[in-house]
């Protein structure tokens, strides 16, 4: 009797699909397109009511024209008035004027809601006066736009306006150029051959590097910026070609951050490869500068030159993986902002005027 049971029901589950039958789901299929067909076709009718809408007033706004038209047609003084103004006899000029001129009221009053037209005339008179001293008005409002922008650049917060002058001499000193050309701010190496230490395949400073960096480079970095005109700080780190060793791992993208932000240790940075070494360096060498007040306010870039680059600027292709102390350096490079970095932080920018 059991095994029956059991026969019985297998052959009823036969017959079901997700636990319904063939006619319950034709029944839910015919279900949902009647649904989505009442939503077809209540999304058509709200599209039918707002045309009609759209054109009932459009025919109340052409009645409304069409009658003042015909009042003013019947009004025989009117009527000579606009003729004699336009100059015009074909009614159908006339006609054709007269709603010229309703549409000019309307722009007329548009503009005074933004200008008035004292205002306007005004503007329209020194444009006419700027045209006849030949001068270009759109070359005039970028020239303007192009002052803003420098005092803006140069000032500090709270400070006054730069005078015409500096700007002036500024834009002279970025422009002139000596014997062999333009004059760029030297590169700051600071070497293990010279002292400055990092501990082997480590970003850790050595206590006299960081006291340098402390105290003596940002006067040095300072002393060039305000020399040269430049506002960005590059912070490149270099290695040599030995391998730093084997790892399995490495949590600079996880780590440089809070070191850049001097919320965590430089020793807590493991590098996997020189490349991340050269970053690690450079992003200890970074969270150091940052500290000094001297610098605030200038962009410190932080930046890997890997073993790739050898102390004479050539690239290491020729496969040199000695002990090479020069080769294992820092370099702090000065540059100006190129016109896209001006443009994106002119709010915030604050350099030093040079002197």
């Amino acid at each position: 009797m059991e095994g029956q049971i059991l026969q019985e029901r297998s052959s009823y589950r036969r017959g079901l699909v997700l636990g319904l039958t063939m006619a319950e789901i034709m029944v839910l299929l015919v279900f949902c397109l009647l649904i989505a067909m009442a939503t077809f076709l209540k999304r058509e009718e709200s599209r039918r009511i707002a045309a009609e809408q759209a054109l009932k007033e459009e025919k109340a706004q052409n009645e409304q024209i069409r009658d003042v038209v015909n009042s003013l047609s019947k009004s025989a003084a009117v009527a000579e008035k606009v003729e004699s103004l336009s100059g015009l006899s074909d009614p159908q000029a006339i006609d054709q004027y007269w709603r010229e001129l309703v549409d000019s009221r309307s722009v007329v009053k548009d503009i005074e809601k933004t200008i008035s037209v004292k205002d306007l005339r005004e503007s329209l008179a020194n444009i006419a006066a700027l045209r006849a001293s030949n001068i270009d008005v759109d070359k005039a409002l970028h020239d303007a736009e192009i002052v803003g922008a420098i005092n803006r650049a140069m000032i500090k917060p709270g400070d006054p306006p730069v005078s015409a002058q500096a700007v002036l001499d500024t834009l002279t000193r970025g422009m002139t150029q000596g014997p062999g050309g333009h004059q760029w701010p030297p590169i700051i190496r600071m070497s293990e051959a010279d002292g400055y230490f990092f501990k082997s395949g480590s970003a850790e400073l050595s206590p006299g590097f960081q006291e340098t960096l402390l105290t003596r480079t940002p006067g040095e970095i300072l002393d060039y910026i305000r020399k040269y005109d430049v506002d960005i700080i590059e912070v490149v780190g270099h290695t040599d070609e030995r391998p730093i060793g084997v790892r399995q791992f490495s949590n600079l993208d996880r780590e440089l951050l809070p070191v850049l932000k001097s919320e965590a240790g430089v020793v807590s940075l493991v590098p996997a490869d020189n490349a991340g070494l050269g970053l690690a360096r450079a992003v200890a060498v970074v969270s150091v500068l940052r500290q000094s007040p001297l610098l605030a306010g200038y962009k410190l870039i932080p930046l890997s030159g890997a073993q790739l680059v050898n102390t004479d600027e050539t690239l290491a292709i020729s496969g040199s993986s000695g002990d090479i102390q020069q080769r294992r350096r820092i370099e702090i490079r000065l540059r100006k902002s190129s016109s896209s970095d001006t443009t994106a932080t002119l709010p915030t920018a604050a350099p030093v005027v040079p002197r």
